[in-house]
């Protein structure tokens, strides 16, 4: 239930919070399009647009914690400068209970980016590579930057294509294969053109060849030789019809093969659970686990972090915010100062020298226990 004081508090801190978040979101993606302008010469503003927004989901992500650390020390310092958190303090009321409608907006806001990180931002993330170079630097032949790659499409599909047909925006001599054990099925196909998750063939030819059982063909005698063959050739397709063509439905959107293999600056398309799968698949290696283990990690720790960032920024803001610009440096201090030693520890696991939980983690550990003893110091 809340009181006149939460509504008070909430007031005060709502509007800040949403001013910091569009003021952050600006700051970043006015960095990706300054990055980005040396080639969107003589490219529509509405398009431009268009992939900055792409953008918004992921940053949000990243800027929240900021906006929190704002929302709560450039309120409470002015309030704690006009005297009023000295008097609700007189009154009973401890910094404790004061922080309680903010640690729900802290709350709401890791729900929020939680939900983000899971069903928003890795379908943003893949758009923004697939637009950029289906939309703006090479209008309708972003593929063309995959050609002579071996890009694994999931499923279990690897695809090669060795030219581009301008014309038609579609691959030339394509190549699917899929292992599975020591038997392996090739496509061959002339062309090859994306229609959301999967790949229409054209001019296809299919072989599927089992390995393991040529072995058998060197004991074989004239006889059995025959059945021998057609154990190792399983399967051979040629249709008649040179322009014959077939639908093969792959684990990756042509959106989302162009943000994992078109470049090295490749967004991260991972979810939430499909870094769980991927941290516990009983398969990785152990440099992947890693990997995987901080990246997992760091989806649930950075949206926590709009919690954690309330515990420490009140207790600053109510003891040292003596003026607005004192509390924006100091609001801009503890953000930067979180992702130090955010990053810090990130690198640290990457290197072995932190487990990657505790990699992740430190930041939320170590701001939260600061911010706890200061609050109740």
């Amino acid at each position: 239930m809340f009181t006149i004081l939460d509504r008070y508090i909430l007031r005060e801190v709502v509007p800040v919070l949403l001013v910091s978040a569009l003021l952050y979101v600006a700051v970043f993606l006015f960095g990706f399009f300054y990055v980005g302008s040396r080639w969107l010469d003589g490219t529509p503003l509405l398009k431009v647009l268009t992939w900055l927004g792409y953008h918004v989901p992921g940053v949000l992500v990243q800027v929240l914690p900021m906006a929190v650390v704002s929302a709560v020390v450039i309120p409470f310092g002015r309030m704690a400068t006009e005297g009023a958190v000295l008097a609700t303090q007189a009154g009973g009321v401890s910094l404790v209970r004061l922080l309680r409608p903010v640690l729900l907006v802290g709350f709401l806001l890791a729900g929020f980016s939680l939900y983000l990180s899971e069903s928003v931002v890795p379908e943003s993330n893949a758009r923004v590579r697939g637009y950029w170079y289906d939309e703006l630097t090479t209008p309708g032949h972003g593929l063309i930057r995959l050609r002579g790659k071996t890009v694994p499409l999931g499923n279990g599909v690897e695809l090669f294509f060795s030219g581009y047909d301008w014309a038609h925006r579609a691959m030339k001599d394509v190549r699917l294969q899929l292992w599975k054990g020591r038997q392996v099925t090739v496509i061959f196909a002339d062309r090859g053109v994306y229609q959301g998750r999967d790949l229409k063939l054209t001019g296809y030819r299919i072989y599927t060849v089992d390995y393991a059982a040529i072995d058998g063909l060197l004991s074989a005698d004239d006889a059995q030789l025959p059945a021998r063959l057609q154990q190792v050739f399983k399967n051979v397709s040629v249709p008649r019809n040179e322009e014959a063509s077939t639908t093969i439905k792959v684990g990756l959107s042509r959106d989302e093969a162009l943000a994992n293999f078109a470049d090295p600056l490749a967004a991260d398309t991972l979810s939430l659970s499909e870094a769980w799968r991927r941290y516990t698949d009983p398969d990785l290696a152990p440099k992947d686990r890693t990997d995987a283990g901080l990246a997992f990690h760091s989806k649930l720790a950075l949206p926590l972090a709009n919690v954690v960032l309330v515990l420490i920024s009140l207790p600053f803001a109510v003891y040292y915010g003596r003026s607005p610009g004192l509390s924006m440096g100091m609001s801009v201090m503890i953000a930067v100062g979180y992702y130090l030693v955010f990053l810090l520890a990130r690198s640290m696991g990457g290197l072995g020298m932190l487990p990657p939980a505790l990699a992740a983690w430190l930041a939320n550990l170590l701001f939260a226990f600061v911010g706890w003893r200061l609050i109740r110091r």
